[in-house]
């Protein structure tokens, strides 16, 4: 069982790499659902944390509809963590129908060459789920962050299972929403997933 760890700052990343996290998704402005963090935060982190490190490529809060210039902010973010060896990055867009915008997906995934690719909780805005785990797979996606529709994912326990096995083999299906060191094993337990998310994850972060 993969436990990653969602921090908003340096200081809660190395915490979590302490308490036991498998793999970090470092942000900054949790409060908005999580943006880029500084570029200093993402080299300090990678030079002084041995797990995986996937930043999240968003450059505001808010919706996941983006502008020209906001698309090439997020690929120049990608680029930058490339050159630092990161490990993978959190990425995710939607057109005005919240369907996957395929063309900046395109985009951000020829940046990320060889980096790993996390598709975040956008996801859950979209509708027809079954058809954008296949369109993921088809851009060459390998996780999608989901808590299965809204509130959490203890809330959606059957979805997320449903999910899991549609995904099959083709996709990792990364379980988060309200999910903690408490409660992880019941939400495995119900629903097969294989890595789980949260800013919880591994205990309290902030004192």
């Amino acid at each position: 069982m993969l436990k990653e760890a969602c921090v908003g700052s340096y200081i809660e990343a190395k915490k979590a790499e302490d308490l036991g996290a498998d793999r970090i998704e470092l942000c900054d402005n949790l409060n908005e659902g999580g943006t880029t963090p500084s570029l200093g935060t993402i080299k300090i982190a990678k030079e002084t944390i041995s797990v995986p490190i996937f930043p999240i490529i968003r450059p505001r809060g808010g919706n996941f509809i983006f502008s020209e210039e906001e698309i090439k902010i997020m690929e120049r973010d990608i680029e930058l963590c490339k050159s630092l060896n990161i490990d993978g990055v959190v990425i995710g867009a939607l057109t005005s129908n919240n369907e996957i915008d395929e063309d900046v997906i395109i985009r951000l995934i020829e940046k990320a060459k060889g980096m790993n690719i996390t598709f975040h909780m956008a996801f859950d805005l979209i509708d027809n789920r079954k058809a954008a785990i296949d369109k993921l797979i088809q851009l060459g996606v390998n996780r999608i962050l989901t808590k299965g529709g809204n509130k959490s994912a203890m809330n959606n326990l059957n979805i997320l299972r449903e999910t899991v096995e549609y995904a099959g083999n083709r996709i990792n299906i990364l379980a988060g929403g309200g999910i903690t060191k408490d409660n992880y094993k019941y939400i495995v337990d119900k629903t097969c997933v294989k890595e789980v998310h949260g800013t919880k994850i591994v205990g309290k972060l902030i004192d």
